[in-house]
């Protein structure tokens, strides 16, 4: 009969460290949804981990100028050519294979063209 008391005992300590780990844990480490928006775009983003957020924000907002380059295209406004200046100088790609062909901080109509290079979310290792 102790052997059973025992058993279910420490099986009990073992389910709670299982709920913990898989439930509470994550849930606790999650920081929630964040919004990013100008004019017509909206980027939403989660926030996990605390080593990543830099690069969660960056991403984020390289998203949001691809956003604004569509919408740019479509109907060009200062204000969004100013936006996605700013998070040109801040974010954008500056090293990437063609970074050469044109002109970092005053060419908007290049940055547009290559809006996918310059802003592109993915990591490529050679």
């Amino acid at each position: 009969m102790e052997e059973r008391k025992t058993a279910a005992i420490v099986l009990s300590v073992l389910v709670l460290i299982v709920i913990f780990f898989t439930v509470i844990l994550p849930y606790i480490r999650h920081k929630g949804t964040q919004t990013l928006s100008f004019n017509a775009c909206t980027v939403h983003f989660e926030y996990f981990d605390k080593g990543l957020e830099d690069d969660t924000y960056r991403a984020a907002k390289n998203k949001l100028a691809l956003c604004l380059c569509n919408v740019y295209q479509k109907r060009p406004d200062t204000a969004v050519a100013n936006q996605i200046l700013g998070i040109y100088r801040l974010y954008g790609n500056h090293n990437g294979v063609d970074s050469v062909s044109y002109n970092h901080t005053t060419n908007l109509d290049s940055i547009i063209k290559n809006k996918t290079m310059v802003f592109d979310t993915v990591i490529s290792v050679d």
